[in-house]
């Protein structure tokens, strides 16, 4: 996972949400090399998007939306 910086997959999630997109789903996906991906849809308007990211500071804020929304591991 990459480290505790500033995340812009973060922060562009953190704006859909704001802007009324509402998570939906998570999940977990592992590249070629073992690198671990939290993978975030959410929706709006019969609209999905996806945001993905292997950002320290990204899977923590994604454990808390999980916690929020009653979502869990897909």
């Amino acid at each position: 996972m990459a480290g505790w910086g500033d995340d812009p997959v973060m922060a562009e999630l953190q704006a859909a949400l704001t802007d009324g997109w509402v998570p939906v789903a998570v999940r977990d996906e592992r590249d070629s090399t073992g690198t671990s991906f939290d993978v975030v849809t959410v929706e709006k308007d019969g609209q999905r998007q996806e945001f993905r990211s292997d950002h320290l500071a990204f899977h923590r804020y994604v454990e808390g939306l999980m916690e929020d929304h009653g979502l869990s591991y897909s």
